[in-house]
């Protein structure tokens, strides 16, 4: 496996930060709601309160990664899941939300400015070399 060219670690703005602290509280209430929930037999309010923190731990890490590695081919490492593999010629679009791919894609949304100004320059670069071809540019 080659080494990787560039690693791009993402600096995700205060609200994130702060709800990547908050993700194990998180994950706690929804196994504590799901739990009160199934005891009590109420929807209301348990049933409820586990759905939104449920929500909240599940989808948080979807949204997030720790670092991206640009070589050969991107590769995204990610928070409780596998590490996602991108080859450029698979990549389809980027825009201010993220970077679109066959595969999976790159979420933008929550990292701070100067980040996804970083994260976009790399891949300016990666278009001047032409290893990315890009259909769609919003």
């Amino acid at each position: 496996m080659p080494k990787p060219e560039i690693v791009f670690k993402p600096k995700y703005n205060g609200s994130m930060r702060f709800a990547l602290v908050l993700w194990p509280v998180w994950t706690g209430l929804f196994i504590y709601f799901l739990f009160e929930s199934a005891m009590t037999r109420s929807i209301i309010p348990q049933g409820l309160l586990a759905f939104i923190f449920g929500t909240m731990a599940v989808s948080l890490p979807l949204r997030v990664f720790r670092t991206a590695s640009f070589g050969d081919e991107i590769i995204v490492k990610r928070y409780l899941m596998p590490d996602l593999r991108i080859k450029y010629t698979e990549i389809t679009s980027l825009s201010p939300y993220g970077l679109m791919s066959k595969k999976g894609n790159i979420s933008l949304i929550m990292m701070n400015h100067y980040s996804a100004i970083e994260f976009g320059n790399i891949i300016s670069q990666l278009i001047k070399e032409k290893k990315i071809n890009l259909k769609n540019i919003l």
